[in-house]
Parts: C-alpha cells; sequence; structure tokens
C-alpha cells in the first residue's frame, strides 16, 4: 500500500523557467502535488536548451540526438514527478482550453519576468475568475515598489543585486560572482515554503494569495550579519578569499595530488591544539604567537604554511579524517565526478536513477529530506516536452475530437514519446531500487 503524501489532490500550474521555479515546483510534487507545466510550443523553457540541440556537455553522451528538448540534463534534473501541458496561449483557442483546465488549478506558479502573465491574461484577477481561492507565487527579481520593480535578472546578476557578489573576491577590489548561482536553489525552497504557508492561509480564511517573492530578499539572509555590522558601525567588509579576520587558519589547503584540497576551520584555541597534534607540532599548540586566535589572525601567513607543510603530503581524505577525529572542521573539497560517487550521498539515498524515455537511465540529485514514517516518492522522470497534453486535456473534460482538431490547429502539441512505454521512472534508496 502506497504511503499518502501530505499534497495529494493538490493541483498546480508550473509556469516557470529555468532553476528556481521549476525546482520549487519539483518540491511540491515529490510531496504529492499534481504538478502540471505550462509549456509553449514554440518558446521552450531555456533550461530545455534550443530546439537544435546547445552546449553537448548538457546531454547525454554529448549527443543532443533527434529531440535535443527532451534530452537536456540541466532540464530532467528539475521536472521530475510533472507533466507536461503545451499551449500556444497566444492562439484563440487557448481561452477554451484554460476554461477548463483553470477551475481544476490550485496554485500558480510563475518566475518570469514582471508583466507577462497580465499580458498572456493569467494575472492574479483573471486567475480569480476562475478559482476564486487562487494561490498565485511569483518571483520577480526585486519586490513592487521601488525603482528596481520591473527588472528581470538571472541566479549572477540577482547575487550582485543582494550584495553577495560584494562579499567575494581577493580583496583586489574585483567583486566575483559565487559560480553556481546559489540565488536560484535559495529562491526554490522559499518559494516551496511560501506557497505551504499560503495553503495555509487559505484553509484557514478561504481567500485566495498572492504572493510576492523578490529573489534579493530571499538572498539577503546569506548577508544578515553583514547588514547589521554596515547599520550599526557604517563598515563593509573587505573580501578577502577564505580569510576570516577572526579564525585561523581558515582555508582550503593543497593535499596530496594534481588540484586536490582539503578545507580546514579552525574556530576555537582548544581546535587549534588538536591541529598541532595531529600534525605532530605539539609545542605550536602553547606558541605565543599561535596559542590564541586573535594571534593566529595576526600570523595568518606562518599559520597557513605550517598547515600546507603538513597537507601537502597527505590525501585529502585522510587528512579531514585524521582532523576531524580530533575535532577540528575538516573536508575533502570534492569534484563534481567525486560528488557524484561520493558513499556518503549514496548511504543516505540522496541518488535517484529514473529511465527516461529519450535520455536514457541516469543518475540524478535527490532533495535533503528524508522523513522516517513518510517515504519520498520521487515519481515519474521529467517530462518530454507535451507528453501529457492529451492526458491532461482529457482529465478536464476534453472530447478527444477536439483535442486532435487543437493538434491539427497547433494550440497544442503532442510529444511522440507521450505513446512510448517504460516512462516510470524507478529510484535508488538507501542502496535499493524500487518502483
Amino acid at each position: 500500500m502506497t504511503t499518502p503524501r501530505p499534497l495529494t489532490g493538490l493541483r498546480v500550474l508550473d509556469f516557470t523557467t529555468a532553476w528556481a521555479g521549476p525546482m520549487a515546483c519539483r518540491i511540491l510534487a515529490v510531496f504529492g502535488a499534481d504538478v502540471i507545466k505550462l509549456e509553449s510550443p514554440t518558446v521552450f523553457d531555456v533550461w530545455r536548451g534550443p530546439a537544435h540541440g546547445g552546449d553537448a556537455s548538457r546531454y547525454p553522451n554529448r549527443d543532443p540526438g533527434e529531440r535535443p528538448i527532451n534530452r537536456n540534463a540541466w532540464f530532467n534534473t528539475q521536472n521530475h514527478a510533472k507533466r507536461s501541458l503545451v499551449v500556444d496561449l497566444k492562439s484563440t483557442s487557448a481561452s477554451r482550453i484554460l476554461d477548463d483546465l483553470m477551475p481544476t488549478i490550485d496554485v500558480v506558479v510563475c518566475n518570469y519576468g514582471p508583466g507577462v502573465l497580465d499580458r498572456l491574461g493569467l494575472g492574479f484577477q483573471k486567475l480569480q475568475t476562475w478559482r476564486r481561492d487562487i494561490i498565485l507565487l511569483e518571483m520577480p527579481v526585486a519586490g513592487v515598489g521601488g525603482e528596481w520593480s520591473s527588472v528581470s535578472g538571472v541566479g549572477p546578476t540577482m547575487e550582485a543585486l543582494a550584495g553577495m557578489t560584494a562579499l567575494t573576491g581577493y580583496g583586489d577590489g574585483e567583486p566575483i560572482p559565487t559560480g553556481p548561482a546559489y540565488l536560484d536553489p535559495v529562491g526554490a525552497y522559499n518559494a516551496a515554503f511560501a506557497v505551504l504557508i499560503g495553503l495555509r492561509a487559505r484553509e484557514m480564511t478561504g481567500a485566495a494569495q498572492h504572493i510576492e517573492l523578490a529573489q534579493q530578499e530571499a538572498a539577503l539572509h546569506w548577508c544578515g550579519e553583514y547588514l547589521l555590522r554596515a547599520a550599526s558601525t557604517g563598515d563593509w567588509p573587505r573580501p578577502d578569499g577564505n580569510a576570516l579576520s577572526a579564525y585561523a587558519p581558515h582555508d582550503a589547503f593543497p593535499a596530496l595530488g594534481t588540484d586536490e584540497w582539503v578545507a580546514i576551520a579552525v574556530q576555537t584555541d582548544e581546535q587549534w591544539r588538536s591541529l598541532c597534534e595531529v600534525i605532530g607540532r605539539r609545542e605550536l599548540g602553547d606558541d605565543s604567537r599561535y596559542a590564541l586566535a586573535r594571534q593566529r589572525a595576526r600570523y595568518r601567513d606562518e599559520v597557513d604554511a605550517i598547515v600546507r607543510q603538513w597537507t601537502k603530503d597527505i590525501d585529502k581524505q585522510s587528512a579531514a579524517a585524521q582532523l576531524q577525529r580530533h575535532g577540528v572542521p575538516a573536508a575533502p573539497v570534492l569534484s563534481a565526478a567525486e560528488l557524484f560517487a561520493d558513499p556518503q550521498l549514496e548511504a543516505a539515498g540522496f541518488y535517484i536513477e529514473f529511465e527516461h524515455p529519450e535520455a536514457g537511465r541516469h543518475r540524478y540529485q535527490g532533495l535533503p529530506f528524508h522523513f522516517g514514517s513518510m517515504p519520498i516518492d520521487y515519481g515519474r522522470p521529467s517530462p518530454c516536452l507535451g507528453e501529457h497534453t492529451a492526458e491532461v486535456l482529457a482529465e478536464v473534460g476534453m472530447p478527444q475530437d477536439e483535442i486532435e482538431a487543437l493538434a491539427a490547429l497547433g494550440t497544442i502539441a503532442i510529444s511522440p514519446a507521450a505513446a512510448s512505454p517504460g516512462s516510470r521512472a524507478t529510484r535508488t534508496t538507501k542502496g535499493k531500487e524500487q518502483t
């Protein structure tokens, strides 16, 4: 017997692109929501990539295949358990589809630019004509009310707007983006949380909810201590690589091998003495130059050189393990390939496997939630474009002949994969393959 999931019965219209919005809806889908990804037949989710294929590294075996939009690893990573409904919203026939579909929708999530929903006739007031208690979550770059309210953005530009870029660098005055666009997953988790709060509010009041989740504001918790410091002292910290004023050593140190590193962060004087014992330099634990944190920070270059002399001749995993056993915060710096095969993540059941009808069988990352009495069901692999168009329209009462007529007009699109067998996924959980 399948364990019921907490969002079973909830229907979400996923009108999002790229990472933050799709990931938010993926979280809702994994916990039981029926997430319908509303897509265009001509303008694709940017993570599907162009119809003719794009960067080869995003496709299995670097091969875009016959339909690259269904094989892009970026898209297939963030859209598990969803259904794809392809409708040309600019078509005169689209209103018929929306009139049938929208009354069944509980939540709409959108991370497109400001004004897109209104221009497509899907603004909050219009949504309420279909469903009086609808919940709409929009994810603009900046909140309504200022000069940046109407701008569009992506992860790196939003990091800059939130001050994160000003906190990273090497003290030479050049700000450096973090690289992997942290704001996208941060926005995704905030968005999923906001939807749940909106649902709870609707339960209590029966009222519709229009939720604005500004990505700039969602990111500011990364900079909270610095904002307080600036407010109280007028001082904004000067980026200095991995160094922190209160801690030493605090850096990634070269380990045995080529481009191998171990991160070490000593926060207390007791940890420093433990580190000195591990590296065979116990006498330095009481050395007046290094015994106290404020002194170690003053002699940071000397401290780093001492640690580096030990780490350079030892495997990063071994170095981290020895330090951890003595209470010193340390970790090997893992590459993407190492993370993909990491035994810790494998043992924790983090990775899942899907047999995608066009991309084949591959491993994907799951979510960092583990509930003792509620197994997470990742369901099906990410959908091919239009894979569930006919299925969804039939569910809301549209006759088959009308579905076929709309497909012939180009108002909707139905993927060839919709009829392909074996599109249900299998997954690996704590080393055991399940369906």
